[in-house]
């Protein structure tokens, strides 16, 4: 519970950075925790209560490579976000797929369709972490909230 207390400005802020990046997504991710909390069914309250955030869950990542990988257990056009800290240097984010190798240096956060493009951290230098956020299109069938499409312009209007 302490963890969950210590990240949840981070989270809050993560969210709010997904609610500009794809505020359909956004909106799914918070109609879902909302179902989740309001199912006195599930137990966890506790945690329920003190999870700020719209993602279905978060992997931790520390000190370690990422091999080139897709994330499978998420909808191709629901993005995934990531955020490195730590006292690190000579880090990239590699998106073979797409050409790019973008530089990841300590408070990177980027957002990302994870099960479409292949991605990898293949070295650094130093100490570094990374928050994984996801969410898990079980969670949403479960809640019976509909997947969102692809992210458009439109929804700036």
């Amino acid at each position: 519970m302490d963890w969950l207390d210590a990240i949840s400005e981070s989270n809050t802020i993560l969210s709010a950075i997904l609610a500009v990046i794809h505020p359909e997504l956004y909106d799914a991710g918070w109609q879902t925790t909302q179902r989740l909390r309001n199912t006195p069914e599930i137990g966890a309250e506790d945690v329920l209560s003190r999870w700020a955030s719209v993602f279905s869950g978060v992997s931790v990542i520390s000190n370690r490579n990422s091999p080139l990988h897709r994330d499978w257990n998420s909808r191709s056009h629901w993005y995934d976000m990531v955020a490195t800290l730590g006292s690190y240097q000579n880090c990239k984010l590699e998106l073979p797929g797409v050409g790019i190798s973008l530089e990841y240096g300590p408070g990177t956060v980027v957002g990302l369709a994870g099960n479409v493009l292949q991605h990898a951290v293949r070295r650094f230098d130093g100490d570094r972490v990374c928050y994984a956020y996801f969410m898990r299109d079980n969670v949403h069938a479960w809640a019976k909230i509909p997947a969102r499409n692809w992210m458009h312009t439109d929804c700036y209007k």
